[in-house]
């Protein structure tokens, strides 16, 4: 599915700056594939990537799907032009990602909703970084339509642990498995906390594929 000439953009696993870069595949071999020097998506600097640095790799299909696979620096290598080695996990280790709207995985993470400035726990049942689907616990005053702020914990498999408060738009709510479920629409996102939310999910859709519970 990849090819030379495949532009790919990186992030860092271990990433509290939310550093981008972007380069070009030159090179596919058993080993893995052999990329250029990437360059910083804000800077337009090359940055040099030390050996066993641990990276979210995506790439576009076309204009709505996107590839996203960890990988990891496995080396680098001297030919017509200096290039670095990545692991590819093959195309069975492929998350595939619809553009036109955010990934929604299933999760149950905490999330507190602030409602008439009093905030409930409760559990998420399937989270974006376009809203979630929350438990609606007894109590709580949920109705289409209001306006709320949530309070979500992201524990990510590095061990951190993220509290992302958001503003939020009750869309719609309804009975699911003897349940009461509401819909939330995020609402003024920041870039940090949609990627925060992006590496959640996405680390979820892995853990679900090596579980056997994803295509």
């Amino acid at each position: 599915m990849i090819k030379a000439g495949t532009t790919l953009q990186l992030e860092p696993i271990h990433n509290d700056n939310f550093d981008r870069y972007r380069c070009r595949v030159v090179e596919l071999s058993e080993e893995g594939i052999y990329i250029d020097y990437p360059i910083h998506t804000k800077t337009e600097k090359a940055i040099f990537l030390i050996d066993g640095t641990q990276l979210k790799a995506s790439f576009t299909i076309n204009e709505q799907t996107v590839m996203m696979f960890e990988t990891e620096v496995m080396g680098r290598k001297l030919s017509k032009i200096p290039m670095i080695h990545l692991h590819y996990p093959g195309d069975d280790g492929l998350v595939k990602i619809q553009r036109r709207q955010f990934v929604r995985v299933e999760a149950n993470t905490d999330i507190s909703l602030k409602i008439n400035d009093r905030f409930y726990p409760t559990l998420t049942e399937d989270l974006s970084a376009g809203g979630c689907a929350v438990v609606v616990r007894k109590g709580m005053d949920v109705k289409s339509g209001a306006k709320l702020s949530t309070i979500i914990v992201l524990p990510m498999q590095t061990g951190e642990c993220h509290y992302v408060e958001i503003e939020g738009k009750v869309i719609r709510v309804w009975e699911k498995d003897h349940k009461e479920i509401a819909s939330i629409e995020f609402v003024h996102l920041t870039e940090n906390q949609r990627q925060l939310i992006l590496r959640y999910c996405f680390e979820k859709q892995l853990d679900l594929r090596k579980k056997g519970l994803l295509e």
